[in-house]
Parts: C-alpha cells; structure tokens; sequence
C-alpha cells in the first residue's frame, strides 16, 4: 500500500534512521511524567494550550514526510505499521502515542507538553476549536460530522468484559476497537482513511481510548497478560515480548506499552463512563432500535472446503449496503449446523469457568485460567466473514457506519438486548484497515456472542446490518460485500474436521 510519498518500502528502508535518533534521544527509555494528560476543556485553559497549537500548525506545515517533526511523516507510520482488527492495537498505539508526545515537546520548545484527550462520553461534540474554519486555525480540517454519540457504548466496561485480549472469551481490546472505528468513520473525511492522523483530533481520540484503556485495567476482576518491568521470560506473559516496531530507527519494547507509567504517562481521571451522553434530538429516531430490519434475499453460495483449516458453512453474494437497514437469513446443513452446535457448547464451558474464576483471587484465577486453557483447547471458532469489500467514491469520506447484529429479536426491548447481539461495526475506516493489511476483508469471531445466546437450533442465523449517519452521510450504494459467509476455522490439529463431504462430517458426530 502507497504512502504519500511512495511505496511502503521506501518509507521504512531510508535514511531516516539517523535522524529519528537524533529527534528522540533515549528512545529504549521512558522519560519521566510531565504532569498528568488532561482532558480538552482542562486543557484549553492551560498554558500547554498555545504550545499544542503551535506544535501542531509547525507540524501540519512541513512539508518533509522524512522528517518527524511533520504531520505527514507520523501519517505514514499509521499507514505503513498499525495494526487494526488484529492483536496489539491497544498495545501499539499507546507506544505510538508516547513517541508523538515527545515529538510535540521537540517541536513546542516545551518540555512539559502533554497530549490532551477527548472525552467523548461526557460531551460527543466535537470540540469548538477544532470546528472553526477560520483561516490559519491548525486544528480544522474538513469533516462529515460533528457529533459521535451513535457511535458510543457502555459494552465495554460491562462487568463480564473481564479478559484483555483479542482471541479470549469477554474481551476487552474487541469490544473498544468496535467504539473506536465508528467515530473515524462518524467524524468522516480523512479519519475515514488510514491517513487519519493528518487530521489532528486523531490524536485526542486515541489519547481518549488509552486512558479508557487504562481505567478498565483498574477495575476489580480485570486480566491483563502480566510482565515484569523490565520484561523476563521467567515471569512474564509471552504476550509482552519484542519490540513494536513503527520506522527505521524507531520502535518501542512491547511490554512498557503494558501500563501507561512504564512510558511515564498519567492520566486526570482514571475513571470509566457510566453513562451515555445525550442523544440529540436529530438522531433519537435512528437510536431507537425497537424492531429487526426486514429480511432480504441474496443470491447463495454453497458451502465450500476454504483451506486445510477452514470451511464455509453458509454464504449470500453481491451484498449491498446502502441507506437501508436489513436482515438476512443464513441456512447451514444439518451436519454443518451439529458442528456450530458443538463449538457453542465448548465456549460456554470456558465462559462458565471464567466467570467462576472472577470471584477468586488473582493466583487462583490464573490458576484456573491455565487449567482450563491446557484441559479445554477449543478445536475451532465460529466467524462471519464479510469478503472482498469495496467502498463507493463519495462512501469514501465517511459520515455513516453499519451496527451489524446476530440474532436480533423481531421486537428489541432494551438497549442491553440490542447489545447482546451486536456483532461489531461496518464502515469506510475499518475497510481501509482491512485493505491496508492485505486485503479487503473483515472478520468477526461470533463463537461466544452465540454461546451466550438461549439456543440449541444452529440451522438457521439472523444477520442485521443498520444504517448509522452522521451530519452528511453519503446517499445510494455505498459498500459492496462480493460475500458474506460464516465459517468454522479449526486449530491445525483438528484440521480432519474438514475432510471429506458433509456426510462423512455429520458421521463424526454421531
């Protein structure tokens, strides 16, 4: 994938290397606090104000991509190395964070400087002085919306969300990445795009989520893989080795990125939202989800051996998103809805233990933890994969998103029952992170949504798309799925699930 100024290799392969060293002295060690990052409106009556504003208008008008006292230059590390939708993403942009931290005191003359946050929880609208357009005003930049409420949920810091990691039952890291892309895409314009960092309320929304991040953490009954500080391989979690790496010359060991001391940073408030802000008035209609979207027909796609370690179970082809929200049925054979059938049961062993293992102490969580994980290896997951997406032109710029839902009720009663089907978010943002990871492709793993649903039918699955906009969301098509289709994937040692036809499958089960 192309940067601004060419080919990915050429960015991460110049001679760059010499001065980031010099622009960063001591990068392998966190420097000491500076003061603890405030929230905007705190912020703005400080005297790091003027200095942020400053920095960022020396930085949005040099125009060397080489050099890291550019905006461009830091655009390009987002787009060449962040990880989205896959392990790390907390991880990594909070050493991301940091490293444009020191940068904003290098080019401020300020060594105190501290990155503000946003939060959005308490006021969704965008901070005033980012949406002034007046001349010469570095913090504006041509967006779709002002206001991200719809994209905000309590989910997150639900008392079940218990474990930190992509991959384990109830995590966390998923489930704010699912709050984090639809406001990129609400706000639209180039925060629709892996270039977002151009657009300088980037760096207060992620500041925003780290401290979120941080606040979880203290939470009782919350796991975070462990490391000591520095890292051991005699005590630490496996989790917290190597380096992230963001260009030539500037990376970061992975384990100080574990708590945000290690990297000498503080936050205001470590507390977490408890409320929702208000809805405004032109949105309360479209937040008030009462009912399932009508169901649609799509073409099928027959279920199909993927690779040694995958199969599609069920699919529709040439899915088209627009203005409207809709629903489609997804049928399984009967050997194939008998193996869902059992990978659901595992997963609601493993949630059951876990949840026990929230009243103990932390030893004998970890304890239980392990036992089950060397007892219980789950043999596979259930995902919903959305295949080859491409993004209409004027869809590009963002200003809308899709809630995407498993199993809907027909008649929703309650903001928690919406959740507790809720898949993830569909939107312009997140297809050009897929994108930049290869290829235009998103997945969902739905294993423990579904073995947290009362059902023991897996022959037929709900799936619901509904339309999100912003101030000025495109109009017609805007995404085309060429699939979607659910899958079990299997561990390689279970890989024989996948043999042969559906008969000789369903004979393994009886």
């Amino acid at each position: 994938m192309k940067t601004h100024s060419g080919a990915r290799r050429t960015f991460l392969k110049t001679g760059i290397g010499v001065t980031v060293l010099q622009c960063f002295p001591g990068l392998a060690a966190a420097q000491a606090s500076s003061g603890p990052r405030l929230e905007w409106k705190q912020f703005k009556t400080t005297n790091q104000y003027p200095a942020f504003v400053n920095a960022i208008a020396t930085m949005r008008a040099n125009a060397s991509q080489a050099s890291p006292g550019s905006l461009s230059y830091w655009s390009n590390v987002h787009v060449n190395t962040c990880p989205h939708g896959v392990p790390y993403f907390i991880s990594w942009h909070r050493g991301y964070l940091y490293h444009f931290e020191q940068q904003l005191r290098t080019v401020s003359g300020n060594p105190n400087l501290t990155l503000p946050y946003w939060d959005y929880y308490s006021y969704a609208t965008l901070p005033a002085e980012f949406t002034d357009p007046a001349p010469g005003n570095p913090l504006y930049v041509p967006r779709q919306s002002s206001n991200v409420r719809s994209a905000l949920s309590l989910a997150p810091f639900a008392s079940a969300v218990r474990n930190f990691q992509r991959g384990k039952s109830n995590a966390f890291e998923p489930s704010i990445e699912d709050v984090h892309n639809p406001i990129h895409d609400l706000i639209g314009g180039v925060m629709s795009t892996m270039q977002s960092p151009l657009d300088p309320i980037f760096f207060l929304h992620h500041a925003s989520v780290d401290r979120l991040t941080h606040a979880w953490s203290l939470l009782t009954g919350k796991t975070m893989p462990k490391s000591a500080n520095p890292y051991s391989s005699t005590n630490s979690d496996v989790y917290w080795a190597g380096n992230h790496v963001y260009a030539s010359g500037l990376s970061i060991e992975r384990y100080k990125t574990r708590i945000p001391g290690w990297l000498g940073t503080t936050y205001a408030s470590n507390a977490v939202p408890t409320t929702l802000p208000p809805v405004p008035a032109v949105s309360a209609a479209r937040a008030a989800l009462l009912e399932r979207p009508p169901f649609q027909s799509f073409r099928t796609v027959a279920g199909r051996r993927l690779s040694s370690t995958r199969r599609s179970v069920s699919g529709v082809a040439q899915v088209p998103f627009d203005e409207q929200s809709v629903s489609v049925l997804l049928r399984l054979g009967k050997s194939d809805a008998a193996e869902l059938a059992r990978v659901v049961a595992l997963c609601r062993d493993v949630g059951e233990l876990d949840s026990r293992s929230e009243s103990r102490s932390d030893s004998s969580s970890d304890s239980l933890s392990e036992s089950l994980s060397n007892s219980r290896q789950m043999p596979g997951t259930i995902k919903l994969v959305f295949d080859n997406l491409a993004v209409g032109t004027a869809a590009k710029k963002g200003g809308f998103f899709y809630a995407l839902y498993l199993d809907l009720p027909a008649v929703v009663a309650s903001q928690a029952e919406r959740e507790a089907s809720l898949i993830g978010t569909l939107g312009a943002f997140q297809i050009a992170a897929a994108a930049h990871h290869g290829t235009p492709r998103i997945e969902f793993d739905v294993s423990y949504l579904l073995a947290r649903q009362d059902r023991v039918n897996f022959s037929e699955l709900a799936l619901s798309w509904v339309r999100v906009d912003g101030d000025r969301p495109p109009a017609g098509k805007a995404i085309l799925a060429s699939e979607i289709r659910v899958e079990l994937a299997f561990a390689p040692d279970d890989a024989h699930m996948l043999s042969g036809d559906a008969e000789d499958i369903e004979r393994q089960h009886l």
